[in-house]
């Protein structure tokens, strides 16, 4: 989002002007002062004291005065410049959008008020700032005025003699040199009020409680997977207790009972319990916004449920080692991601040791092959920014192929066919069958997060059998190639 892009740009930036631009200069002032106070007392210790109050006066009371003007500025200024960042970027994102619905005047008007709304609110700062800095102006007059009144005063009364005169005059020009150190500090609020800000917005991320604490060392060798009696629901709602009186109770192929359960007005679900096999293909069905995206995720930890519980061979997944269970675990989910950069660089974040042939493997598996080397740079090819340069089939078949390399005893697929054609959609659920069939324990290499568990392939329990693929769609087609079926 814009925001973030703002908070690890332009607020790190302010902060690191704070340590560079703002210690430094109260130092040299303090320092300054001092150092004038003690000239000044060599020359006339009259002029002291009215030395130090003006310096107090200027340098403290003037920018503790500015920063009550404009405390509510620098968050104003943070929070709508955050704001804008997040609508340029929706905006450049979503271009094609706006401009087949013809959105671009509209959109262009959100901009420019957002804009002036940010100009206004910079125009008020500098205003208070030219303010206050003129009164710190006049006060160095005001001080050097009252130097010179004083020295007159010294001398009328006698207080200096005649070879005194010129030791009041450098007392006064001391005086009124004194203040460029002290008068910068007067525009310290300035800038300070928006690196406030900034630290703020950085301290809150900072702050921010993670989904899951990952503190499990377990590595069982991959068994299976469960959902226990699990309840789950998103932000403040809160997951229902008991079963939901309107589950289906289906049966599959092979005429088994399954019970899956989905409460839409207490969550996403409640009281969901599902078996994930040690191998085979379980397909997962049902129409849209039943849940099935997130018990993906909750089998993969993104988030841990609210009741219930969830286990990998046998194990509380919460005990289970981070690293592991990522080597075991893969995931496609329905809208894949592509960075900028090579078809070869994308398919590399799957497998490092990946060579072209495995790569080419991969891709004829999901159906990609053609489609790559009709490309005149072939796995060279750029993909452009979010995968720009390909359709949404291509990418969602570019990070199929990424799943084919990953190796993994557990490949998780949300929707794998929802964006493709009937021919290519046969030829990827044949290469699903066909991964499910294949041993574990294969050459393959785990690899983002595959840590010391690259050569682990779920143990000399699981050697030889096949994959475990739980493949979650709503199209009847895809369903044929599953072994058990489960309807939510």
């Amino acid at each position: 989002k814009g925001d973030l892009i703002a908070l690890i740009t332009t607020d790190v930036e302010l902060l690191e002007i704070f340590f560079a631009h703002t210690i430094s200069p109260v130092v040299i002032a303090i320092v300054t002062t001092v150092a004038f106070a003690v000239a000044l007392a060599f020359l006339n210790p009259w002029f002291v004291p009215l030395l130090i109050v003006m310096h107090l006066l200027v340098g403290v009371v003037l920018p503790r005065l500015f920063a009550t003007g404009v405390r509510y500025l620098g968050p104003n200024i943070r929070r709508d410049a955050a704001s804008l960042d997040d609508t340029m970027l929706d905006d450049m994102r979503g271009l094609d959008e706006i401009i087949r619905f013809g959105a671009g005047e509209r959109r262009l008007g959100s901009i420019l008020e957002q804009s002036r709304e940010l100009w206004h609110q910079r125009v008020k700062l500098s205003l208070n700032n030219g303010r206050f800095g003129g009164i710190g102006g006049v006060m160095v007059v005001l001080a050097t005025a009252l130097a010179g009144a004083l020295a007159l005063v010294l001398a009328w009364y006698g207080l200096a003699d005649v070879d005194g005169v010129g030791e009041l005059f450098a007392a006064v020009v001391l005086i009124a040199s004194s203040f460029g150190p002290t008068l910068a500090l007067s525009a310290l609020p300035a800038s300070l009020t928006q690196t406030f800000a900034s630290a703020r917005r950085l301290f809150a991320l900072m702050d921010e409680v993670p989904a899951v604490e990952e503190t499990g060392t377990l590595t069982p060798a991959y068994s299976g997977m469960a959902l226990d009696h699990v309840s789950f629901a998103y932000s403040d709602q809160m997951a229902g207790h008991g079963s939901n009186p309107n589950a289906d109770l289906d049966q599959d192929a092979n005429g088994t009972t399954r019970h899956a359960a989905a409460d839409h007005a207490a969550g996403v679900f409640t009281d969901l319990s599902l078996e994930i096999p040690a191998h085979g293909i379980l397909g997962v069905q049902g129409p849209s916004g039943r849940g099935k995206s997130t018990m993906l995720k909750l089998l993969m930890r993104y988030w841990d449920p609210q009741a219930g519980l969830v286990t990998m061979s046998g194990e509380d997944l919460r005990t289970v080692d981070a690293h592991h269970r990522r080597r075991v675990q893969t995931m496609l989910a329905q809208e894949t991601y592509l960075f900028d950069g090579t078809i070869r660089e994308n398919l590399r974040l799957a497998n490092q040791e990946a060579d072209d042939e495995m790569m080419r493997g991969a891709l004829a598996k999901a159906s990609a092959l053609q489609l790559v080397e009709s490309l005149p740079d072939g796995l060279g090819t750029q993909v452009g920014e979010l995968g720009g340069r390909l359709s949404e089939g291509e990418r969602q078949r570019i990070g199929l192929a990424r799943v084919f390399l990953r190796h993994a005893d557990l490949v998780l697929l949300d929707e794998p066919t929802s964006r493709l054609d009937a021919f290519n959609e046969a030829v990827i659920l044949q290469s699903i069958n066909e991964l499910a069939s294949e041993p574990r324990g294969g050459d393959g290499v785990g690899g983002i997060g595959s840590g010391d568990f690259g050569n682990d392939k779920g143990g000399p329990d699981s050697a030889g059998q096949g994959v475990a693929i739980v493949l979650v769609s709503h199209r009847d087609s895809t369903m044929r190639v599953a072994d058990t079926v489960v309807r939510v």
